[in-house]
């Protein structure tokens, strides 16, 4: 079966790739690392110039030698989003910073309207075109056996539903997350056209797709419902290769709750850091051992209600976006890993890609989010922590209590979510 499968070439369609930082490089990047093992040659196809929210230069070292890359010139009309909104030439873009608590500007509301009505399905739907026409020549002279497209952005899938129209190649659509159904949607203020319009085409590419494969249970079977056939999970995960236990233990006794990732208004958990702020109160000894990490992009809105808050603001450490290697560093480090799951009809099938990294670190998780959510269940069967609904106080804080009296937990049960067991389910599928 080996030898059969050692010509079979996977052409991949993805906007994101290092330098890209952030969780949405890493799924793909450890698919492509180890397709090969399993009789498969990954060619990437990825845009000349993106202009991505956040950089990760150490993410370089992780692309193999010998991978086959082809790229496309891409434009974004980020510059006149820039323009628009008095933003300077070289600011980094992340219209999830424009969904928090304060009043938007004028022009960024125009921006966000622009974006939900005119850029369908996103602003990287310019690609569309110049892709296909690219990758059909392409397609000609190199034989590919099968076509893979991973959204969002979700202009990646019209690429692949257009060039299995003009070859006949199969195709499979990654949906790492939901289209019409993304909890921010609602923010582009779409009209009864545009949603239309974006639906139809989240329909088209759902059902002319060979096969369809999530994130999540909870999301497939959203999905279901419109393709109508059974749409396939293949969760993140993590790989082995990045978890070598650092040689530098704690230096200190503090208690330190570290959150990795982006967090806006739509994920404050108000809730936690008034029971923090009230722990602080309550024992003065807790207080002095407390230091919360936030390692990543904060929402102004999110610090602006730390800020308030007499102890807690003193415990709070903001270090920015942290390259992947360190941030793995940071988890070691950690006595207790938060997550936090969107407020949102999605949330139950959210499982944030950074949960399967928490876990190989051996450091317990505390999530907030939905107890009968696919979260939990992870959680669960593989022992490597707790979750509580976002305003359970109680909850929240018998935690905390626990995590501080109790040694780190281990898991047991973590293994078939390394990135190398996934890939090899992946392999099964193509």
């Amino acid at each position: 079966m080996q030898t059969e499968q050692q010509n079979k070439r996977v052409l991949i369609i993805t906007y994101y790739w290092p330098p890209a930082g952030g969780g949405g490089v890493q799924r793909w990047l450890k698919f492509v690392k180890y397709l090969p093992e399993y009789g498969y040659h990954p060619v990437v196809y990825i845009p000349e110039n993106a202009e991505y929210p956040v950089t990760d230069e150490s993410l370089n070292h992780e692309v193999p030698d010998k991978l086959e890359i082809i790229s496309h010139p891409i434009w974004e009309p980020y510059h006149l989003f820039k323009k628009i909104t008095g933003r300077g030439k070289t600011e980094k873009v992340n219209t999830g910073l424009l969904f928090d608590n304060r009043e938007q500007s004028p022009a960024e509301k125009l921006s966000l309207w622009l974006r939900g009505n005119l850029l369908i399905p996103d602003p990287r739907v310019f690609w569309v075109r110049p892709s296909v026409k690219y990758l059909s020549r392409y397609l000609k002279k190199n034989h590919i056996d099968v076509i893979v497209t991973t959204g969002p952005p979700h202009s990646m899938h019209l690429i692949g539903n257009k060039l299995k129209r003009k070859t006949g190649i199969k195709w499979i659509a990654d949906f790492r997350d939901p289209w019409t159904t993304i909890d921010y949607y609602e923010s582009f203020k779409p009209s009864r056209v545009a949603r239309n319009i974006q639906e139809n085409l989240e329909k088209k590419v759902l059902r002319d797709a060979d096969r369809v494969i999530t994130v999540s249970p909870s999301w497939a079977e959203d999905l279901n419902k419109i393709r109508q056939s059974c749409v396939d999970v293949i969760t993140n995960g993590f790989d082995e290769d990045d978890f070598t236990k650092p040689e530098k233990e704690k230096s200190s006794d503090k208690f330190i709750i570290t959150y990795a990732g982006f967090l806006n208004s739509l994920r404050n958990p108000a809730t936690l850091w008034d029971c923090l702020e009230e722990m602080c109160s309550e024992n003065e000894e807790f207080g002095e051992k407390l230091e919360f990490r936030f390692c990543g992009t904060i929402d102004l809105a999110v610090k602006s209600y730390i800020s308030k808050l007499k102890f807690l603001s003193e415990k709070v450490r903001y270090s920015g976006y942290i390259n992947h290697s360190e941030l793995i560093k940071k988890y070691y480090l950690s006595d207790c890993l938060l997550l936090i799951l969107n407020r949102s009809k999605i949330a139950k099938g959210h499982i944030p890609g950074k949960l399967f990294e928490y876990m190989a670190s051996g450091s317990p998780v505390l999530a907030l989010g939905p107890v009968d959510s696919d979260v939990h269940t992870i959680i669960s069967e593989t022992g490597t922590g707790e979750i509580c609904e976002w305003d359970d106080k109680t909850c929240i804080k018998k935690n905390l209590i626990e995590l501080i009296s109790k040694s780190k937990l281990r898991q047991t049960e973590a293994s078939k979510y390394s990135r190398k067991q996934l890939t090899k389910k992946l392999a099964a599928l193509l």
